[in-house]
């Protein structure tokens, strides 16, 4: 039965609000309970997550998860897409976990109501095998989260898919990485080697115009579904296949990283000029990174080359090669204030050739030969370090547009998390990245009860 937008609007997300604290209240302060493995950066592998809540085997399965209710309301009209929400769900997540000997069975899903697309929705997030094959060689098989880089919510050899639906909805930034179907090894030695083999190419969830609007360059203007994005999937088993390296060492204190990427694109960038329909090209990259203490803080560098089918530059159905930089810094300026800084350049090659060989109606939409991008993370703890303030700002001096990521969570006991935040953009120009988004502002609440 299709129940309306009205009656999830009203009685979804605001219900599961109200309800969850009930729930937690119900319990003691001091009970028991896992640490949170689903926090706002669970997808960074760098984070230090300090004592390992796996580190204890035991028998059968070990079972963990959260019930959340999230609301998200646009602040500004949206003339392309009838709706007043970008979210409003009620979402409960089941982690699973069984120590097989030397190996580890683990399974992630997701079930929720989604008052916006008017359904149940699932997702498997996790379900893969994993341990040793010797003393220097691990795996993982099946289903799983996969991230590397240096970057603080910019991605450069990370070339993993992203969620960026979710992430500028006003979902956890768990979400902001997308589940992948692969084979992972790592040799530990001298130098450590991360291999990873997809079977079949894997894009991000990237905007299709169902939730979000965006501008399109055909349309010279922000549009939504319909017709949705419907681009030619590069979903053939084998055929379709990527893989991506990373060599690692750390070496007095300094991570050195090797990066190499060959498959798609993971946006569908390309145009077929036959059936007029977007695609994915192939995209090979080359890349490198270091990260290490300077000062009172933590530096790093990162680069990557992006080799794709274009590499003259005159084919305007394809993008230009790319190099993109990175350099970073973060540090503690206060007790409980960290503050963070990065730079971020793509710098497109054949820039000439490009605007040469695009159709006048597109000119002025094209990319620029060089974009510029700043980030600032500020991050405060207060109330015995169960506050945390956050403002995350994206300016780009090139694009001239922005994108604001303020976030309060509270921490009310082990079990109860609530979250308030917005996504907020804006700039010059309807076309830049940022700045076409305008109309998806949206401010949020989330409340999240750990079990």
């Amino acid at each position: 039965m299709r129940i309306s937008h009205g009656q999830w609007a009203r009685h979804l997300g605001l219900a599961a609000l109200l309800a969850l604290p009930a729930m937690a209240y119900a319990q003691s302060d001091d009970a028991a309970a896992p640490a949170d493995p689903w926090g706002e950066e669970a997808w960074d592998e760098e984070a230090d997550w300090g004592e390992d809540p796996w580190a204890t085997e035991s028998s059968g399965w070990q079972l963990y998860g959260f019930l959340e209710g999230a609301t998200a309301a646009r602040i500004h009209n949206d003339p392309a897409v009838n709706e007043d929400y970008t979210l409003n769900e009620l979402r409960g997540q089941l982690e699973a976990e069984r120590v097989l000997g030397e190996q580890t069975l683990r399974v992630k899903g997701d079930l929720w109501a989604d008052g916006v697309e008017d359904g149940l929705r699932g997702d498997l997030r996790e379900a893969n095998l994993s341990g040793r094959l010797s003393e220097r060689i691990d795996y993982e098989i099946g289903r799983q989260i996969l991230t590397w880089g240096t970057g603080d919510l910019v991605f450069l050899n990370d070339l993993f898919p992203k969620d960026y639906v979710s992430f500028f909805s006003g979902r956890d930034d768990e979400y902001l990485k997308a589940p992948v179907d692969a084979l992972k090894l790592s040799f530990f030695g001298d130098v450590n080697l991360d291999l990873v083999w997809l079977p079949r190419a894997n894009p991000n969830r990237f905007i299709t115009g169902e939730r979000l609007s965006y501008f399109s360059a055909e349309a010279g203007r922000r549009v939504a579904a319909p017709p949705e994005i419907d681009p030619d999937d590069r979903d053939d088993w084998l055929d379709d296949s990527e893989w991506a390296m990373r060599l690692y060492q750390t070496i007095r204190g300094t991570e050195y990283a090797a990066y190499a990427f060959h498959g798609f694109d993971k946006q569908p960038s390309g145009l077929d000029p036959v059936s007029n329909r977007p695609l994915f090209p192939r995209l090979s990259s080359l890349g490198a990174s270091i990260r290490r203490p300077i000062g009172a803080g933590v530096g790093n560098l990162e680069a990557a080359y992006y080799h794709g089918q274009d590499s003259a530059g005159t084919d305007p159905n394809r993008p230009n090669d790319q190099w993109r930089l990175l350099a970073g810094f973060e540090h503690e300026a206060a007790t409980d204030l960290t503050l963070g800084w990065q730079y971020y350049l793509e710098w497109t090659q054949d820039h000439d050739a490009l605007i040469a060989n695009t159709p006048s109606a597109q000119r002025p939409f094209a990319v620029d030969e060089y974009r510029h991008l700043l980030t600032n993370r500020i991050t405060y703890q207060m109330l015995r370090q169960d506050l945390t303030l956050t403002l995350m700002t994206f300016y780009s001096p090139s694009d001239q547009d922005y994108y604001l990521r303020p976030r309060a969570q509270y921490r009310f006991n082990d079990r109860l998390i609530g979250t308030l935040g917005g996504n907020l953009f804006g700039g010059e120009d309807d076309w830049t990245f940022h700045t076409q988004l305008e109309d998806n502002s949206n401010l949020y609440a989330r409340i999240r009860y750990n079990f």
